[in-house]
């Protein structure tokens, strides 16, 4: 299959089901129909109180999850704009193709993140620690190897796709009943949880990880087989993880600088000590901000948002050129290498990453991202204790059954009526990550408060 034809695939409207029509004046495209399901649904308003870097944070100003997710849907779309322009200056998309590509990247950025659970990359960690200490010695048969490693290898990424595709209900099975492509474009790593999580070890890329639950591989197999990936990334998962890279690396130290935690010193001293390509260019242009405001009495944050502004616009041109030059890798999923790290701007990326170890080992920071790890652990604990019990149902009025009522009804319905997977002790221990997961920080933290007696 070419290129071209490829794209003809990726850019189509393949879904589940077919779509509700829609009125006969709607000039959307299949993209655009997309992010019209996701903007005003529960699962992306919960985002405003996730946290990106710092937890229950109470300035406006501190990114939250949705707030970065926003931002890396606009720097996707706009990556896709650049290379839309060029693939229809090469022939490679037809002018009726044109707005789509950054239309799916615009989607794929909104979502990305959406099944991280409570306190970002560090609950994550609580829930993998708690499933790893659960299942050491574990000697019952009720669950298989396979679905054992689905929990103790727990991924925000992963639960994503569960979300999309099944756990929004909406009246059926199919969750937002997405394309194909929105949905292959979020599967970074398109193993199961045993051929997967592979970390450094895996000689390719998609084996670093995992991309999908055993309640989702179905669905894994039909979207991997309609757009012929050959069990490999969609191309557009390169796009957005740059994109993301783009964002969140520029923006976190930007947060840091407002919250006092890192001063424009230190982002000098970082840059000059990492840079090798673009050194000369970066820090004049920091230089010449610090001459222009600094001296001038305006805060720093002004002169670190506009050197954001200026570094991730040579990320981009870095990513534009990177995509280019390793076309054809990218387009057969054989590209092992995330796009920003094989850039010009690779060094950029590097600056920034050393920067965010600064902001990370905050003490406010890592006192309240402990408090988070405390709430997720002891919320599924106590959960999972009690799914382990008969009464761990509706019905009756016992401890068991009480906490079962807790859980969202939401994520019952799904449980009970649409999630059809034959293992039962795996549904319940889902349905208690499902439950988790989906929270925000601040409901966490009260929950547990509240079942411990520590707050009613």
């Amino acid at each position: 299959m070419s290129h071209k034809e490829k794209w003809k695939l990726l850019l189509g409207e393949m879904r589940f089901r077919e779509k509700t029509p829609s009125i006969p004046s709607d000039g959307r495209n299949p993209f655009e129909n997309d992010y019209g399901r996701l903007i005003s649904s529960a699962p992306i308003r919960r985002l405003q109180d996730k946290t990106q870097v710092f937890p229950l944070e109470q300035s406006d100003f501190i990114r939250t999850r949705l707030t970065h997710s926003l931002e890396v849907s606009y720097i996707a779309s706009t990556i896709g704009q650049s290379i839309e322009k060029s693939l229809l200056e090469k022939g490679e998309l037809n002018i009726e193709q044109k707005g789509l590509l950054s239309s799916l990247l615009r989607v794929s950025g909104l979502v990305h993140d959406l099944g991280n659970p409570p306190f970002g990359h560090f609950g994550e960690e609580a829930v993998k620690h708690f499933f790893n200490e659960y299942f050491e010695g574990y000697n019952r048969n009720d669950l298989s190897k396979i679905e054992i490693e689905d929990f103790k290898n727990f991924d925000g990424n992963v639960q994503t796709l569960r979300i999309l595709s099944k756990l929004y209900f909406f009246g059926d099975k199919f969750g937002y009943n997405l394309t194909y492509s929105s949905l292959a474009s979020i599967i970074k790593y398109p193993s199961n949880s045993i051929e997967g999580n592979k970390g450094k070890l895996s000689k390719e890329i998609r084996n670093k990880k995992f991309g999908y639950f055993v309640t989702e591989k179905d669905k894994y197999e039909e979207i991997n087989k309609y757009l012929e990936l050959n069990r490999r990334r969609s191309p557009v998962v390169y796009l957005l993880e740059a994109a993301d890279d783009i964002a969140y690396s520029a923006a976190d130290i930007e947060d840091g600088v407002k919250l006092g935690i890192i001063n424009i010193n230190d982002v000098k001293k970082i840059f000059e000590s990492n840079l090798d390509k673009n050194k000369k260019i970066v820090l004049d242009e920091l230089n010449d901000l610090k001459e222009k405001y600094l001296d001038k009495g305006i805060d720093e944050s002004v002169i670190i948002q506009k050197f954001r502004i200026f570094t991730q616009r040579i990320m981009i041109q870095g990513i534009m050129e990177s995509f280019s030059e390793r076309y054809d890798d990218i387009m057969n999923g054989t590209l092992e290498s995330e796009i920003i790290d094989i850039s010009s701007a690779s060094d950029i990326r590097k600056a920034y990453k050393n920067l965010q170890h600064m902001v990370f080992d905050e003490k406010n920071i890592v006192k309240k991202e402990i408090a988070g790890w405390e709430a997720i652990y002891g919320l599924l604990k106590i959960f999972v204790t009690a799914s382990e019990s008969v009464n761990f149902k509706p019905e009756g009025n016992t401890y068991q059954s009480r906490i079962f009522k807790i859980i969202s009804s939401s994520y019952r319905t799904v449980y009970n009526t649409i999630e059809n997977y034959e293992n039962d002790r795996y549904k319940k221990l889902q349905l208690i990550v499902d439950f988790i997961s989906g929270m925000t920080d601040t409901y966490a933290i009260n929950l547990y408060q509240e079942l411990k007696g520590i707050k009613l």
